[in-house]
């Protein structure tokens, strides 16, 4: 085991709000202690004022490796002060301050954003532990045995049989189709992060002779990875929760046509076509700026949590 301490003095840094805000899927909170796989291993952290306690499975997981995931060389006051303040956002950013966006390993977060859709969090997280547990190495940290994220040529080995055993239903197919493009080397992931946003969506949404070179990515998903795992700020995903915040929050910035298209996804009479994903999409990172993916994830947080914080649920 590997243990070490990071000092977070003038860090602004809320371990708790940070991994209980919908990123990632590989994280457990027990005693007061979070329990992430990541990195091929398995890192241990717990948050006490200034002072993040960690200890890992790996050297590899040191303090640099939680540096980078948790984005803490990030100018925190600098990215705040950037976004245009509003009555919702304010609220949100006094609510959980010390929120990051994370830095995900591109696959896991690839392949975990593919089966989120049309489900919540923790059938989620359940479906990601299943394909962990059937298809993952294994690490043992503390005698205790964690199953590693399956790699693209575990999961392009897997049958439609094994991966619907998993719980994935209908994204089975869309989890094989993605492992077989990665594993192939059709598509080389590290790009996206080469990439500018606009060219790294193009490549997760693309086409190649009619036929989609990624199965079950969307504009939603996409977002999604180029947020969560390719440091791309300006990505802003819409689901439910963000479509309830846009019509009753930021109506200035759409046209009515706009706005009862968002309506009819918020009451789920409709969903939104690609072209009124890409004008909602356009209208919201104009308004907020270059870090809208970090107003989008307090928005969200403040919505799905937030709201039962109050309620006292």
């Amino acid at each position: 085991m590997w243990e070490f301490n990071l000092n977070l003095v003038d860090v602004p840094f809320d371990l708790g709000y940070t991994l209980e805000s919908g990123q990632a899927f590989r994280w457990a909170h027990r005693d007061g202690t979070w329990y992430g796989v990541v990195g091929g291993g398995v890192l241990k952290v717990r948050q006490e004022g200034f002072t993040l306690f960690c200890a890992s499975s790996s050297e590899h997981l040191g303090s640099r490796f939680v540096h980078d995931y948790f984005r803490l060389n990030d100018d925190f006051g600098a990215i705040m002060a950037s976004i245009p303040k509003d009555e919702a956002i304010t609220e949100a950013f006094e609510r959980y301050r010390g929120l990051r966006l994370i830095r995900q390993d591109v696959w896991e977060c690839l392949v975990s954003f593919v089966i989120s859709t049309n489900t919540n969090i923790p059938r989620i997280r359940g479906m990601v532990s299943n394909l962990c547990d059937k298809f993952g190495g294994r690490v043992n940290f503390e005698s205790l045995d964690y199953s590693l994220f399956p790699s693209p040529e575990q999961l392009a080995s897997a049958t439609i049989e094994d991966l619907s055993a998993c719980g994935l239903g209908y994204r089975a197919q869309f989890v094989r189709d993605i492992s077989w493009t990665v594993d192939s080397g059709f598509v080389n992931l590290d790009e996206l992060r080469l990439q500018d946003y606009s060219r790294a969506k193009e490549i997760l949404l693309e086409r190649v002779l009619e036929k989609k070179t990624f199965l079950g990515i969307g504009r939603k998903v996409a977002d999604c990875v180029l947020l969560f795992s390719c440091d791309k700020d300006e990505a802003f995903p819409i689901d439910v929760w963000i479509a309830r915040v846009l019509e009753e929050s930021y109506p200035h910035l759409f046209s009515a046509d706009i706005m009862a298209k968002l309506n009819s996804k918020v009451s789920g009479r409709g969903s939104l076509s690609d072209k009124t994903y890409d004008a909602i999409s356009e209208a919201v990172r104009s308004h907020f700026g270059k870090y809208a993916g970090y107003a989008q994830q307090y928005l969200f947080h403040n919505a799905r949590k937030g709201r039962s914080d109050r309620s006292g649920v």
